[in-house]
């Protein structure tokens, strides 16, 4: 059997009006903006990167990272080269006029609005329209063109407000704690970070693996909200922050201790997932919009021209319509 590259991207590209306007962006491991040299979360180097959210370009050596504060100092980014802009601070590149604006996906985590010859893009990355503790709700700003993530994306991703969820995760991990070690597993280390927030705030000491200490200390200066976390070999674990790709040397570590253990994710909508996850306890809670507030979003920005990545970018993308395509790497498709 040999396998063909799918181009994903097949919609917006071509001209809806029929002037054959040349596609808004572009994939080319990571998103271009047409007709700029910026690349937006690229994954690998490019000389001008847009960094949505720490996490999102990895350890590409990018010539210059342009991102928030925050997020900067979660990548260690801090060479003279590169450019940390507070939100809503208009600024220029070349004849390029940008914008970062919250995009409510976590701790520093932002969107970019660039106008140029009376046209304007907004790449979010992912956006959420909640919010919570330190991090604002995404904003929504009018766009010829939108660049998009659907982390989440069927019709059965509904989220609840997280203001409802916190109170019922901080009673059951007390709860938890008083009796042995509590175990608490989120998707990604910036979710981490704003349980780290969350649980101090709660007065519960929280441990973590020296990748998250780490990661929390390097936020701490921008973020200041943010805990010190404390040492899983040197101090008796309470309460432990983790990924999930933690969790077995965790375990490990912990050896014979009483593990209580939750899951805190929107993925935790999903019984089949929850069932895989084999915890204690589960709890949806997503740093990324729902379905419906994620069309909800795109409708507001007015754009005739719709990208969207992610995991289910097909699912927003076919019911959004022609204006809209999947962007992403190209799908191999077996041929018989």
């Amino acid at each position: 059997m040999s396998q063909a590259s799918s181009k994903r991207a097949a919609g917006p590209g071509r001209s809806r009006s029929g002037r054959g306007r040349e596609a808004g962006a572009v994939w080319r491991d990571g998103v271009q903006l047409t007709g700029t040299p910026i690349w937006c979360d690229a994954r690998r180097r490019r000389d001008v990167c847009f960094a949505s959210a720490y996490g999102r370009v990895g350890r590409a050596g990018h010539g210059q990272l342009i991102a928030t504060p925050a997020t900067l100092a979660m990548l260690g980014a801090t060479g003279p080269g590169h450019l940390g802009v507070p939100l809503r601070r208009r600024f220029s590149l070349g004849q390029l006029q940008l914008e970062l604006l919250p995009s409510g996906a976590g701790l520093g985590a932002a969107a970019l609005r660039v106008e140029a010859e009376g046209r304007a893009t907004l790449y979010a990355g992912a956006v959420s329209t909640r919010s919570f503790g330190t991090v604002e709700p995404g904003e929504v700003r009018a766009a010829d063109c939108v660049v998009v993530a659907a982390p989440y994306g069927l019709v059965e991703h509904v989220f609840p407000d997280p203001a409802t969820v916190a109170p019922r995760l901080i009673s059951w991990v007390q709860e938890q704690a008083a009796r042995g070690s509590v175990l608490v597993l989120v998707s990604t280390e910036l979710r981490a970070l704003e349980m780290a927030v969350l649980l101090d705030a709660a007065g519960l000491a929280v441990c973590a693996p020296p990748a998250l200490r780490n990661l929390a200390r390097r936020a701490r200066g921008a973020v200041p909200s943010v805990p010190e976390l404390r040492n899983l070999a040197r101090d008796r674990p309470a309460v432990v922050l983790a990924t999930t790709e933690m969790r077995a040397s965790i375990a490990r570590r912990l050896g014979a201790a009483r593990l209580a253990t939750a899951w805190v994710s929107g993925d935790a909508v999903d019984e089949a997932a929850r069932a895989r996850a084999a915890v204690d306890e589960s709890f949806v809670w997503s740093s990324c919009a729902d379905r419906a507030q994620l069309l909800s979003w795109i409708e507001a920005t007015c754009a005739r021209e719709i990208y969207v990545t992610g995991r289910h970018a097909a699912e927003i993308a076919a019911h959004l319509g022609p204006r809209a395509a999947v962007l992403g790497p190209p799908l191999q498709m077996p041929l018989f």
